[in-house]
């Protein structure tokens, strides 16, 4: 199912959009937030086999820009977990050029919304590592509350540093 916003469009995965999943995954700069998953390299093969994995505990979409129709990245929904109604929500979007322009903040916004009306989760939650104040900005306007501070949790750029649980809930007036 495709979700549409005003900067873009969420659709399913197709084999062609392997090459911008490495090229994403290559980038320094688009993993260095991203879980421990992205901290090795990533080929094109990895990324094939990505796009063919099914998992039932997992929704994934192609971001696509509207304006031009080119590939973002990937987002999904994770660890769907039905009986507590929850699941964990993830983004890789680049290159870093396109950065600073909505499309993250909108993405969270259209896969959260999607979360709380098609699959009924009462919550969706994601973490964020100290330092990334841009992710941390677009999930505060997408509804995203602070839940937990995890000090010294996640080793990154050579040194432990704090991971933060974030969450939004379907009774926010954002999904309403």
């Amino acid at each position: 199912m495709d979700l549409v916003g005003k900067l873009v469009k969420l659709r399913g995965l197709r084999p062609e959009d392997a090459q911008g999943i490495a090229a994403n995954a290559a980038d320094p700069e688009v993993v260095r937030y991203l879980g421990s998953w992205s901290w090795s390299p990533q080929s094109l093969e990895d990324a094939r086999e990505f796009i063919a994995r099914r998992d039932p505990g997992r929704v994934m979409w192609a971001v696509e820009c509207l304006e031009d129709g080119a590939f973002l990245g990937t987002t999904g929904l994770h660890d769907i977990n039905h009986r507590n109604r929850n699941c964990y929500w993830g983004v890789m979007l680049g290159p870093p050029s396109r950065w600073g322009r909505g499309y993250g903040t909108e993405t969270c916004g259209l896969v959260t919304s999607w979360a709380f009306r098609q699959l009924g989760m009462e919550k969706v939650y994601l973490e964020v590592y100290e330092g990334n104040e841009r992710g941390r900005r677009a999930y505060d306007r997408a509804g995203y509350r602070l839940e937990g501070t995890l000090p010294r949790h996640t080793w990154l750029d050579g040194r432990l540093v704090t991971s933060y649980l974030m969450a939004a809930y379907r009774d926010d007036p954002l999904y309403q």
